[in-house]
Parts: C-alpha cells; structure tokens; sequence
C-alpha cells in the first residue's frame, strides 16, 4: 500500500476497516524521512520511538473496534513550535535548541488522546516569524516542487509543509 499517497483521512478508514496497520504506515514514513532528510532540513527530529508506541497502541485499538478518531493511528509531523515531552523544542532558534518541556502542548496532547502518531518535529523559521521558510541555523528544507534548483518553500511551517508534500507524513 502506498501510504505516502493517500490522504490522513483515508488512511484513518483504511486502519478502521482493517485494510492497513498504523505500526505498517509509521514504519513507512519514518523510513522515508531517514532517507529523504539525511540532513535533517525538514525533520529537525525523528521521533522514533514514541511513534513506534504510539502505532502498537492504535494498532490494538483497531483491532479490536476501539478507535478513538478518524486519525486514529495516523502518523503526522509535528511543527517544532509544539513542545514533546522529553524532546528538545527551539523554535528554530539556537537560543532554544537545549529547551526541553517536561509535558507535550496541549494540541499536542489532544491529538495524542485521540490516537494521532507522533513522527517528528519539522524545521521552522525562526520563531515563526519570517514567511519564507528560510532558517540558516537549523536549516531549510528545500521547496518541494522544483527538484533541479533549491527554492525556499514558504511559510514559517516549511518543514511541515515539505513533510506533507514530499510523502513523509499524512498531514
């Protein structure tokens, strides 16, 4: 199945009617962030192992008819603005970079209760406050559409914008 290719929601039905595997389509996106963002442009970082946890459990659910939401199980990338428990949040500022919150934000934490998967935190302008998408501290994740000349992809999301459009995440 090609996760990359399919809407969140539709692989939301797809876990519900037994057609797909969270624990499947979390490995797939995480593989593919390795392997598209070696230099960690778009990814700042990969949440391995919290995603992993978080797939089994959506993957029991589902099985036994207990799903939480329409994204239950659905692995998505995270903007680096949110704080992730035990992850380090800059903001896309070096002055931030050691910042590490002892507690998820509280979007966060919603659409972890409801079953969301946590893949990783994606780069970001600096302090969102530039709509370019360009950060030379920690990186910019080139714009997805031109593969023959790098152009800054837009908006201080880049790097969530890129996960999504490169097949790195559902949404």
């Amino acid at each position: 199945m090609d996760f990359a290719a399919m809407t969140a929601l539709a692989l939301g039905r797809a876990f519900e009617k037994g057609e797909a595997d969270p624990r499947d389509a979390t490995e797939d996106f995480l593989a593919r962030a390795r392997a598209a963002d070696p230099d960690r442009r778009i990814y700042v970082s990969l949440l391995e192992t919290r995603a992993r946890a978080e797939a089994e459990a959506a993957s029991a659910r589902a099985k036994l008819g207990l799903r939480r939401h329409a994204l239950d199980g659905v692995p998505l990338s995270w903007k680096d603005l949110f704080d992730v428990a035990g992850a380090a949040t800059a903001g896309g500022t070096l002055a931030l970079k050691d910042r590490v919150p002892a507690r998820d934000a509280e979007v966060l934490a919603r659409a972890t209760r409801l079953g969301s998967v946590a893949l990783g935190k994606t780069t970001m302008t600096e302090l969102a406050f530039s709509g370019l998408g360009i950060n030379p501290k920690f990186g910019t994740p080139a714009n997805p559409h031109d593969p023959k000349i790098e152009r800054a992809p837009g908006g201080s999301s880049a790097g969530a914008g890129v996960s999504l459009a490169r097949g790195l995440a559902a949404a």
